[in-house]
């Protein structure tokens, strides 16, 4: 019997970004991706992922406000981390301080170095 891959949903407004992201994980997770805020809650309310990731920066909300939204609904046991193109500052800062994301992660990232980040608090 096969062990299960712990769940995990990504949220980007940019395409590649998942499809890249999904075919590099796909041994290690049981992977949903969407650019779709409205979506990615839904589906987080339906299936309580192990690890939430989000884009920082899309047009519709931020991925800090993605994440407070989701603790709005209770949703607050998983893994939250914001992976972004952009420097850590303001917003992603206080959302660090204020245990709203567990990690923050640079674009563009190593494969084997945002595993590590993932796996290690799984253990």
């Amino acid at each position: 019997m096969s062990e299960s891959k712990p769940s995990l949903i990504y949220l980007d407004d940019e395409e590649i970004n998942l499809i890249l992201f999904k075919e590099m994980f796909k041994k290690d997770f049981d992977i949903f991706t969407t650019t779709s805020p409205e979506t990615a809650i839904q589906y987080v309310k339906d299936h309580n992922p192990d690890y939430i990731l989000t884009d920082q920066l899309m047009p519709v909300m931020t991925g800090v406000e993605f994440l407070k939204e989701l603790r709005e609904l209770g949703v607050s046991s998983v893994m939250r981390v914001i992976i972004s193109g952009f420097t850590q500052e303001g917003e992603v800062d206080e959302a660090l301080e204020t245990k709203l994301i567990d990690e923050f992660v640079s674009k563009p990232w190593s494969y084997q170095n945002l595993k590590d980040l993932l796996l290690s608090r799984n253990q």
